[in-house]
């Protein structure tokens, strides 16, 4: 990232993202990935703090609201995974997810959460990465929050065939093309305008090559289908269906394959960035610590049903 392109995007950050302690957290391969850290004040030694990855193209207004509330109860750690365009990446960094979630751990280990308490809270790719350190203990958190997750990465067949062959100095020229993908066939923007407008703004924010190898590297090869039976981790599984990117039936199915795991339909996707999943995950937190009941499956179609 140049230096006109960090200006840019510094000037675009609000005063509660600016309120964070920045760091840069290298991982075992010399990547070096941004955590936001949102200290509560009033923390006490035992309280529990989050673990917070976003999905795949996600910029961190989208999360601001959820995260700023989250703030008023927890610390949270805010992690921005290689593809995005914070990550200061060596010239071979791998983006393949089979392999990147390892990740994790070391910033688990650098935030001295292996030594607290915590629960995770992720989204779509950020869910991949998640199932894949649970599946083989490599994070210890007492739960997790699962939006969505990335069971499997599918593309439409051409698309990663089309970047093969497209140079990656080209790439800036998409841009164009994925917003009007993502508005015509992947978000249902009367439905959804405000997913709409942000996945058109983070596609004017992507590093487009980061993006383009990250395609390549999973599109229609990622599957932890597999992973799913070993995990014995409590996990809150949130739907909304009307949300045609993560497509709510598919949410289902990873829910039954998990053996310890409620399913919430919040609706839309609104609702899933929004109030509803900061009351659910302090419901959640309280049913960890045992002062509150074991959260139970339902569907919540919109803010006044909570």
């Amino acid at each position: 990232m140049g230096k006109k392109q960090e200006e840019k995007l510094e000037a675009l950050k609000s005063n509660f993202e600016r309120s964070a302690t920045e760091q840069y957290i290298q991982v075992n391969d010399g990547n070096q990935l941004r955590v936001l850290s949102f200290i509560r004040e009033e923390q006490t030694v035992n309280e529990i703090e989050v673990m917070f990855i976003p999905g795949l193209l996600t910029i961190f207004p989208r999360w601001e609201k959820v995260v700023k509330e989250l703030n008023k109860h927890y610390t949270v750690h805010y992690i921005e995974s290689r593809e995005k365009i914070s990550s200061k990446l060596l010239k071979r960094a791998s983006l393949d997810l089979r392999k990147i979630w390892k990740d994790l751990s070391n910033i688990e280990k650098t935030l001295g959460l292996d030594k607290k308490r915590y629960i995770t809270i992720s989204s779509s790719m950020g869910g991949s990465m998640i199932i894949e350190n649970l599946a083989t203990n490599e994070l210890s958190p007492i739960g997790s929050i699962l939006i969505g997750p990335g069971v499997k990465v599918h593309f439409p067949k051409w698309v990663p065939i089309f970047l093969h062959v497209f140079p990656a100095f080209g790439m800036r020229m998409l841009k164009p093309l994925i917003r009007w993908y993502l508005r015509t066939f992947t978000v249902d923007a009367k439905k959804e305008p405000k997913q709409a407008k942000q996945y058109t703004r983070s596609v004017n924010e992507a590093d487009m090559p980061k993006l383009r190898k990250w395609i390549i590297k999973n599109a229609n090869k990622y599957n932890g289908w597999h992973l799913l039976p070993k995990i014995e981790d409590r996990i809150i599984l949130i739907a909304a269906s009307t949300d045609k990117v993560h497509k709510s039936d598919f949410s289902a199915k990873v829910s039954e394959a998990l053996s310890n795991c409620t399913y919430v339909d919040l609706g839309t996707n609104e609702a899933a960035h929004d109030t509803p999943l900061v009351e659910l995950a302090i419901e959640f937190t309280n049913e960890l610590q045992g002062i509150g009941p074991k959260v139970v499956e339902r569907d919540l179609l919109s803010r006044d049903k909570y």
